[in-house]
């Protein structure tokens, strides 16, 4: 799925899931388009071009006199040469990584028009982690599901998993019975430089006859957006990589075939605008899934909005959650936060993306205005309840 930043969102509560849509194949499972219709999530497309090598033909014309003062002039025309046969770095790269991503099938229970309980069906992407089974996707992917199955490459159906999943990191580790697996490597996602061409393989629109590859380039890095249940990711790269519904949770590839991000997002009202999770980042969480534990988050315990006045910046306080940071800090309803460790705050989702760095315990300096005057605070980051609870 995909998600961005929406205005008016709480910092860390969650937002009510709206009536899903009717069965079809779709992202798994299908959610409003993220950031008020702006963003939504999927996985990507792709074609190569070959280059084509032209001839030269030379041609030559009769003298002044024409063909009465002697024989035509004659011209030969060389043969074309072969084309050069130049590697193909996609191809070789996805026929690499193809047996490493499945795709994913689950079935989740719907609300139909007329308010009865229906069984939908939902698709999504996965990578393997570990050749002892062990799956890589995207919590939106699998969240309210059940019988979840796994389609390899070579044909074979497995029934996963969940092992654990994470809204706050829209991350989830799944496990099937199979050995011997071909793990993807994890690349670096630090070392890639805005322009670097990416690939993106998945299992997109869940057409048959294997997966879509598509490839454009990281068109920026450290991206934050806000997903449809309030939560806040940060550190994203973006890319100009098509990603298309049922993409989600697949890999996003450097031209080494190392995992360098995780496809979450589109936005819905722009093109080409692509969002993945990070991979470094997201190492640790992914092994705390592994491993069966839930990541913890840090709470701030602020409900924001934006600045009334034009052109003023910060995040409005709306409301404070009783007995956390925040209270103890001193802040108040009606204070606009400017800075979270000296990371500006422009806009609300700017608090949300600053807290998502920290863990709970870590003690961050909040500046704020308050009837004019600028105060800034420590405030000792709590831990947020699971989405769920």
């Amino acid at each position: 799925m995909t998600d961005v930043i929406t205005p008016h969102v709480d910092e860390e509560s969650k937002l009510p899931h709206p009536p899903p849509p009717p069965p079809g194949p779709r992202e798994a499972p299908q959610r409003p388009p993220r950031g008020a219709g702006r963003f939504i999530a999927g996985v990507a497309l792709g074609a190569v071009v070959g280059a084509v090598v032209a001839g030269a033909i030379v041609a030559v014309a009769a003298d002044d006199d024409g063909p009465a003062n002697g024989p035509a002039a004659s011209a030969t025309v060389p043969a074309l040469a072969p084309a050069a046969s130049t590697p193909n770095t996609i191809n070789t790269l996805t026929t690499k990584a193809e047996p490493s991503i499945v795709s994913i099938h689950d079935s989740i229970a719907q609300t139909d028009i007329f308010g009865n309980q229906v069984e939908g069906q939902a698709a999504g992407t996965g990578f393997v982690l570990s050749a002892d089974g062990y799956i890589v996707t995207n919590d939106h992917v699998i969240d309210g599901a059940d019988d979840i199955t796994v389609n390899f490459s070579d044909g074979d159906q497995v029934a996963a998993e969940v092992v654990a999943a994470d809204p706050g990191s829209d991350l989830a580790v799944l496990h099937v019975d199979r050995d011997n697996l071909p793990a993807l490597p994890l690349g670096d996602s630090d070392a890639l430089q805005v322009g670097d061409q990416v690939v993106a393989i998945g299992n997109a629109l869940d057409l048959s006859g294997g997966p879509t590859v598509t490839t454009g380039i990281v068109s920026a890095k450290d991206r934050t957006l806000t997903e449809p249940n309030g939560e806040h990711l940060a550190n994203l790269l973006q890319t100009d990589t098509a990603i298309n519904p049922g993409n989600s949770g697949g890999p996003l590839l450097d031209l080494q075939g190392n995992v360098v991000g995780i496809n979450t997002a589109i936005a819905g009202q722009a093109q080409n605008i692509g969002f993945a999770i990070a991979i470094n980042p997201a190492q640790a969480m992914i092994d705390q899934l592994r491993a069966g534990k839930v990541p913890e988050h840090a709470l701030l315990g602020v409900s924001i909005a934006p600045v009334d006045q034009v052109g003023e910046s910060g995040a409005a306080v709306t409301a404070i959650e009783d007995g956390s940071a925040a209270a103890a800090a001193g802040l108040e309803a009606g204070d606009v936060i400017t800075s979270v460790d000296g990371v500006t705050i422009n806009v609300p989702d700017d608090v949300g993306a600053a807290i998502s760095t920290h863990q709970p315990g870590d003690k961050v300096q909040v500046t704020y205005q308050r009837n004019g005057q600028e105060h800034t605070v420590t405030a000792t980051l709590s831990e947020r309840a699971p989405a769920d609870s």
